[in-house]
């Protein structure tokens, strides 16, 4: 089935590619203030895939599933991943499928790639070309120079998750950057119909839910400056299903303009 998804908050699409789809029905800077404890702050950026699938979809398992395994296994360091498990799928969530809304990611495989302050770039459906297209668009965001980033550290006690963001701004921006955090598991194991990845039914960077009540955050600074600092903590409780070992945090700063939403940069810790 094809069909090409149009982002619902009046984000221009960068890059798209519609083949065969589901329906559903490095360098570092030292001067920082207080603000942030005096953390330096990497000025590094990355890409940030959102990821809409299923394990009903054999595209999914034949083109998404293996793009976001190369990426996750070879290139890591480059992009944070955040997979919405999505439909009749064993992994979803009341999360994932407001960001299915959000994006109006109404066909799947589906990504959608956000860096530094740019217009969202997407991938609809997929091909034996999906990984390497997919592979290029990570490393190409990645080289871009970074707006803002955050460096994280993780707390855990009795089943609650508490993620401190300490961040920089590198260059001025114009318009309300907000910070947002998705607690997301690895290593779940459900059978994904027509799986092509090497790593057979298994499956990494799902959502399990988000710090506070706006899938976008909260607001930390209104046309920041540049050298302007900040520090957010983002608390999470982890469910008695989860494995705590395979739990990791996605933050995600995101920039509100007076046509939507794009984002600025993303951080990724995983549970010690």
């Amino acid at each position: 089935m094809k069909n090409i998804t149009k982002f619902s908050m009046a984000i221009l699409i960068g890059l798209a590619l519609t083949i065969s789809a589901c329906k559903k029905s490095e360098s570092t800077s030292t001067d920082n203030s207080n603000n942030n404890g005096g953390v330096v702050v990497s000025e590094v950026q990355k890409s940030t895939l959102f990821y809409f699938g299923g394990t009903w979809c054999p595209p999914c398992g034949a083109y998404g599933k293996p793009a976001k395994e190369k990426i996750h296994t070879t290139i890591p360091e480059k992009a944070v991943i955040i997979s919405c498990q999505i439909g009749n799928d064993p992994m979803i969530c009341a999360d994932a499928s407001a960001l299915q809304a959000m994006f109006n990611a109404t066909s799947v495989p589906a990504m959608f790639f956000g860096a530094a302050d740019q217009p969202f770039a997407s991938m609809v459906g997929g091909s034996s070309q999906t990984t390497a297209q997919a592979v290029a668009k990570v490393t190409e965001q990645y080289a871009l120079k970074p707006v803002v980033n955050a460096e994280l550290t993780l707390k855990e006690a009795d089943g609650l998750i508490n993620v401190t963001a300490n961040g920089k701004f590198f260059q001025d921006g114009a318009g309300e950057y907000y910070i947002a955090g998705y607690l997301l598991e690895d290593k779940l194991n459900y059978a994904q119909v027509s799986d092509g990845s090497i790593e057979k039914n298994i499956h990494y960077n799902v959502i399990r839910t988000k710090f506070g009540t706006s899938l976008t955050g909260e607001l930390i600074k209104a046309d920041p400056k540049k050298g302007d600092t900040f520090t957010k903590t983002l608390n999470f409780f982890a469910n008695s299903t989860y494995v705590k070992e395979n739990l990791g945090v996605a933050v995600v700063i995101w920039k509100k303009t007076t046509t939507g939403w794009v984002i600025s940069n993303s951080s990724y810790i995983h549970y010690k």
